[in-house]
């Protein structure tokens, strides 16, 4: 008994010497774990001065480093073998990384979406098709987390930046699933992942940007909030979703590769995109079995289509894929397993 009671007194000496951190620790039962909630509180209370450099120390130590800030541009339901025919999707190819085995991950479009932002869908491909593409209101709790939540954490940013998004106040009538436009193209909720988290219809609404594309031209300048931020410099973190005629969902791959060509060109020209990498990529198949897609990498980090390796570009991908590249790039932590379990994109780098 005194050499147990001598023992516990001892262990208080070494907590007071070593720290109660170490002994809190020291606390914890064998194969626990910390609950993800608290790590986040904890995250959220750190000053915003202390995060940014938390992520900038971050991104100085990893290897994975390649990129200052990402434009992800979604299209949609195309063919592998349909797109890469597209010539305006090869002239761009030829510059850039595109990738001959990237697959999406569910049919319909709506879950993949979910993935690209949350490395997860959620279980939403597993309801009944027709209910498989109608856009979730998930809470705002530990369990849905996305992308963003990383990136605030780290002292980073995002934004969602969304063609004909509705008129109204934030959190821009969140019941409407779909409003049709006849003469710029319908806007459809789904197509703008973010607007399904509670947490950022809560905090960070402000983030999904509304953009006017008739103003998607450089002549008509700050008129469209996405050349304005492009001018001043974007955000670690964007996400692009055209409208339903610009992406080819009511059209097709031929009318979305010719609107990602005029959008590069003069809506975000090569002078804008310094340290920028853009990736375009297709939401899902439309006809083939194994859902394979076009997607493709560019950006001044990134080797010209000639100096890049058939076998690298052959390398399987997925969505989880690019969620996983660019949470390496900038030292987050994956947010679930699609993403954790992913390979990043490597060896296409200058």
């Amino acid at each position: 008994m005194r050499r147990r009671v001598f023992s516990r007194k001892l262990l208080s000496v070494l907590c007071f010497i070593l720290g109660a951190v170490f002994c809190a620790g020291a606390r914890v039962a064998p194969g626990q774990s910390t609950n993800s909630a608290q790590s986040n509180q904890t995250e959220a209370a750190k000053p915003a001065e202390q995060k940014k450099s938390n992520a900038v120390q971050a991104a100085a130590k990893s290897s994975a480093h390649h990129f200052d800030r990402v434009v992800i541009i979604v299209l949609e339901n195309g063919d592998y073998e349909v797109a890469v025919k597209d010539k305006n999707l090869a002239v761009l190819a030829a510059h850039g990384a595109s990738f001959s085995n990237f697959h999406a991950l569910f049919h319909p479009s709506y879950p993949n979406y979910l993935a690209m932002v949350a490395g997860t869908d959620f279980g939403v491909d597993r309801r009944v098709r027709l209910l498989a593409d109608r856009q979730v209101n998930f809470p705002n709790d530990a369990a849905h987390k996305t992308i963003a939540d990383r990136l605030i954490g780290a002292g980073l940013d995002f934004k969602n930046y969304a063609e004909e998004l509705p008129e109204g106040n934030c959190p821009y009538r969140i019941d409407n699933q779909h409003v049709a436009n006849s003469k710029k193209g319908d806007y459809a909720r789904r197509h703008v992942p973010f607007m399904s988290f509670g947490e950022v219809q809560e905090k960070w609404c402000d983030r999904v940007v509304r953009v006017d594309s008739s103003k998607n031209n450089s002549l008509f300048g700050d008129d469209n909030l996405f050349v304005k931020d492009a001018k001043a410099g974007l955000v670690a973190y964007s996400f692009y979703s055209p409208n339903m005629t610009n992406d080819g969902h009511n059209t097709n791959v031929g009318v979305a590769g010719a609107w990602v060509s005029n959008f590069l060109d003069r809506t975000f020209p090569e002078k804008l995109r310094k340290g920028t990498l853009v990736v375009v990529t297709f939401d899902e198949s439309d006809h083939n079995a194994d859902n394979r897609i076009f997607t493709l990498f560019l950006g001044d980090m990134v080797k010209d289509g000639s100096q890049q390796e058939p076998k690298v570009l052959d390398r399987y991908y997925t969505h989880y894929s690019v969620l996983r590249t660019i949470e390496d790039n900038f030292g987050l932590q994956p947010l679930a397993a699609g993403d954790r379990d992913a390979a990043p994109i490597m060896d296409i780098w200058k």
